[in-house]
Order: structure tokens, then C-alpha cells, then sequence
């Protein structure tokens, strides 16, 4: 007579996959969340480059020397000072700058 072997995973087996999946787990979200944080800090980096581009283009066709524009609920301000354009909008509760 021939016993039949039984298949499938050991209690063993189940807890290791279960901890290797924990470890996965723990390590990705902290990296995601990082990589969601860079970015929004680049979009707006970038939306304050286009602004500064358009304050360009206002300072050169119609002498205006600031304004401001609104992009996805955060507001830019944009000054001509000096030969240069300098944008000012606000990430994560602290106001930054950026000249171009």
C-alpha cells in the first residue's frame, strides 16, 4: 500500500512568507512616501519657474514689475528686481524663494 505524501505549507513556511512580507512592507511605504514628498517639492519648483517665465513675458510686453498667478491652490508672487525674477510661493508651511 502506498501513503499518499500530503502538499502544501507548513506553519513554518507561512510564517517566514508572512515576515519577509512584513519587512517588504515596512521598507517600501516609508520610500513612497519620500518619493511622493520630492515630488510635489519639484512640481513646484517647476510652477514657480513657469511663473517667472510669465512674469518675464508680462515685464517685457507691458513694463508690469510683479504680479501674481495661481497654480493648483498655491499662489505665486512674482517681482522684477535688478535684472532678475524672483518667485515666492509657500511648501509645507514655509515660504521659499526662487530666483531666475
Amino acid at each position: 500500500m502506498l501513503l499518499k505524501q500530503q502538499t502544501g505549507l507548513t506553519l513554518v513556511d507561512t510564517l517566514l512568507a508572512v515576515v519577509i512580507l512584513f519587512f517588504l512592507t515596512s521598507t517600501l511605504i516609508p520610500i513612497t512616501f519620500n518619493m511622493k514628498q520630492n515630488i510635489t517639492i519639484q512640481q513646484k519648483q517647476a510652477h514657480a519657474a513657469e511663473v517667472a517665465f510669465n512674469g518675464a513675458l508680462k515685464y517685457k510686453r507691458y513694463q508690469e514689475v510683479s504680479g501674481e498667478q495661481q497654480i493648483e491652490g498655491t499662489f505665486y508672487t512674482w517681482i522684477y528686481n535688478e535684472g532678475q525674477i524672483c518667485v515666492t510661493y509657500e511648501l509645507n508651511g514655509v515660504i521659499k524663494e526662487r530666483c531666475i
